[in-house]
């Protein structure tokens, strides 16, 4: 599905929410928007003006807390598809993940890592020249197939 249909589809739910469960309890409503709100962030090819409508169809605080009940993988998985250049280290945790979601569907870019300072390539001529050819490291000894298993610290041997 392409980005046009997701939005399509937030629209769709934000009209069926407005209808079909008009009739419901907030209890019921909040559950019931939050178990389609909770699949529809798990699913694959979501995008952030996706997640931006999806907020907006359900509320912040339904959203939220379903963004909050995610796992640590799943967190994971949504920043990662949201933003295809997230460093490791910035969506550790879950909380990591989901402030780093936050922020994106806010508009804030987060800031990544700094990257290291480049420096210019240096030719493979000029890498020989400079690191002396190393002597080669002897050869490991073949395994004598001992086994240390149970057996052998029973007996010693």
């Amino acid at each position: 599905m392409t980005g046009d249909a997701h939005k399509a589809g937030a629209e769709a739910l934000k009209s069926l929410l407005a209808m079909a469960f008009s009739a419901l309890g907030e209890k019921e409503y909040a559950a019931a928007a939050g178990l389609l709100t909770k699949k529809l962030m798990i699913s694959a090819g979501q995008t952030v003006d996706v997640m931006r409508a999806l907020r907006d169809a359900v509320g912040k605080d339904i959203f939220e807390a379903q963004l909050k009940s995610l796992t640590a993988h799943q967190a994971r998985l949504l920043a990662r598809r949201l933003d295809k250049s997230v460093p490791d280290i910035e969506v550790s945790t879950a909380g990591a993940a989901c402030a780093w979601i936050r922020d994106l569907m806010d508009g804030k870019t987060p800031e990544a890592a700094p990257a290291p300072a480049e420096t210019a390539p240096e030719t493979p001529a000029e890498t020989e020249a400079e690191t002396p050819a190393e002597p080669e490291a002897p050869a490991k000894p073949a395994s004598s197939g001992s086994y240390f298993g149970r057996k052998s610290f029973r007996t010693g041997g």
